[in-house]
Formats: structure tokens, C-alpha cells, sequence
């Protein structure tokens, strides 16, 4: 065969190539979503805030979902992994922070941090919180499944299994990771709930 031909023939393919390279779908980043205000649980009395300081966590996710790309099941069995759809940063990051920023809404204690952290020596309580389940089927719902703890002292003095599931608005991804963010707000409201509950049961 020709010279020419095998120039022609290398063109197209370096053509091919670069148009496929072209083709990449960009990478969009998404965050927990809009915190929907609800009626938050009774706050705390002034002298009670003051004294009570708590770190939210630590958190655990799943391993399969405890990624950048964000995780949808689809079939009841296939997982698929979106690359091009990702969270703003670390999930378990996006879930304690938003956790710890609920309980402050709902509650009115100003010092609740999001573990790990380093500004409080000794916290009067500890959260630690077990998310066992936190799924996404197809674009019709979340379900999200966790155990929690209210720890003093190195003891437990309040816990539950927190299980709720989140219809998805719509099938994009943005109504999806907001179906996220309002089950970690509802699991906040329910730990704020029993905060409260602990903290005036001990005045």
C-alpha cells in the first residue's frame, strides 16, 4: 500500500481519537443541598448551653458508598458508580458537618463541632453514629439507616436506630443528593430531640 494511504489512515484514527477525548463529559460536583428549615425541638435553657459543649461523631458510612463519585443501585442489584457526578468533598465530611449544624439549629447549644476536632479539651458529650445504610435506588428514593449514641463520661446515656427513606423530586442528580441532605436533617432533628430530652433531665 501507498505512503499516502497509511498517512490517511493515521489522520483519522489521531482524528477519532482526539474527538473522543472531546466527548468526556465534564465532572459536576454536588453538595448535601438546601437545609430545609422545620420546627426545631425546644432549646436548651441559657445556662445549660453554656456549660455544654458536644462533638458530633465520628461517622461511619459504608465502604461502598464512602467515595467521591456518587453511588446509585439500580435494578435492586447493579451499582453504578457515576464518575462524572461526584460530592464536593469527602460524604462523611459533607454528613457530620451538616449533622453538627442541625443540632445547633434545633437545639440553640452554640458549641457543637463536627469531629475530628481540636477545640474542645473535653466535651460534656460525644455522638458517635453508625450510618449502616445510606441508598440511593435508581432516582426514586434514599433510604437512610443508622445507629446513634449520646455518650458522657465514657457512658451511654441515650441511643436509637434511626430509618427513613426521601423521595427524589426528580431523576436528576441534583434532586438526588438534595433527597440526601434532608434524611442527615432528620436524623439531626432526631438526635437534637434526645439531647434535649438528656439535658433537661439532668438539671
Amino acid at each position: 500500500m501507498s505512503n499516502s494511504f497509511w498517512r490517511v489512515t493515521a489522520f483519522c484514527a489521531i482524528a477519532a481519537l482526539l474527538a473522543a477525548c472531546g466527548s468526556t463529559p465534564p465532572i459536576r460536583h454536588y453538595s448535601l443541598g438546601p437545609v430545609v428549615v422545620a420546627p426545631s425541638a425546644a432549646p436548651v435553657a441559657a445556662e445549660t448551653d453554656a456549660l455544654t459543649s458536644i462533638v458530633v461523631g465520628p461517622v461511619s458510612l459504608p465502604a461502598g458508598i464512602d467515595r467521591l463519585q456518587i453511588v446509585r443501585t439500580v435494578d435492586g442489584a447493579r451499582v453504578e458508580i457515576a464518575d462524572s457526578h461526584r460530592w464536593a468533598g469527602s460524604l462523611k465530611d459533607e454528613v457530620t458537618r451538616r449533622l453538627a449544624s442541625g443540632i445547633v439549629r434545633q437545639t440553640g447549644i452554640g458549641r457543637v463541632v463536627a469531629w475530628p476536632q481540636s477545640t474542645l479539651a473535653v466535651p460534656t458529650l460525644t455522638v458517635p453514629i453508625d450510618i449502616q445504610r445510606f441508598d440511593a435506588e435508581g432516582f426514586d428514593r434514599v433510604t437512610l439507616e443508622a445507629v446513634w449514641t449520646l455518650r458522657k463520661a465514657g457512658r451511654d446515656i441515650a441511643g436509637r436506630r434511626f430509618a427513613a427513606s426521601e423521595t427524589v423530586s426528580s431523576p436528576d442528580y441534583g434532586a438526588l443528593t438534595a433527597a440526601h441532605g434532608r434524611l442527615v436533617d432528620a436524623l439531626a432533628r432526631e438526635v437534637s430531640e434526645a439531647l434535649v430530652a438528656a439535658q433537661a433531665h439532668q438539671r
